[in-house]
């Protein structure tokens, strides 16, 4: 997968559960995409989030008990994309965040691909 210049996609992956972190990145460089990551914990990537570069991020909702939130917020004053990876359902989001794009877990290659597209074409 690649950005309108033609160089790979970056894609920041954020999740705490080891093998759906690996599962993540598998796809994501089978497709071509750079990986930055996977950061499994909120307080280590919140303070670096803007020193790295990406086009694209995946957030797990729930890392270790603490809610990916406040890096959504972060990314979207940024005007950077991001895509929630969950099991919840829409009435367990702030109305702020239900409409944003979400995949539930585990997802497979063509629905993370077609959702990484359509929300990097909006950016």
């Amino acid at each position: 997968m690649t950005r309108g210049n033609g160089q790979a996609c970056r894609v920041l992956v954020v999740e705490d559960e080891f093998l759906v972190g690996e599962m993540l990145v598998h796809q994501l460089v089978k497709h071509g995409c750079e990986v930055v990551g996977p950061f499994p914990r909120l307080e280590k990537i919140l303070p670096m989030v803007d020193e790295l570069e990406f086009d694209v991020a995946l957030l797990d909702l729930n890392l270790a008990g603490k809610l990916s939130f406040p890096l959504a917020e972060k990314l979207a004053a940024k005007g950077v994309p991001y895509i929630f990876l969950t099991g919840y359902t829409d009435s367990f989001f702030p109305p702020k965040y239900r409409s944003a794009p979400r995949l539930t877990k585990p997802c497979n290659d063509a629905e993370l691909h077609a959702k990484i597209r359509e929300v990097t074409r909006r950016a």
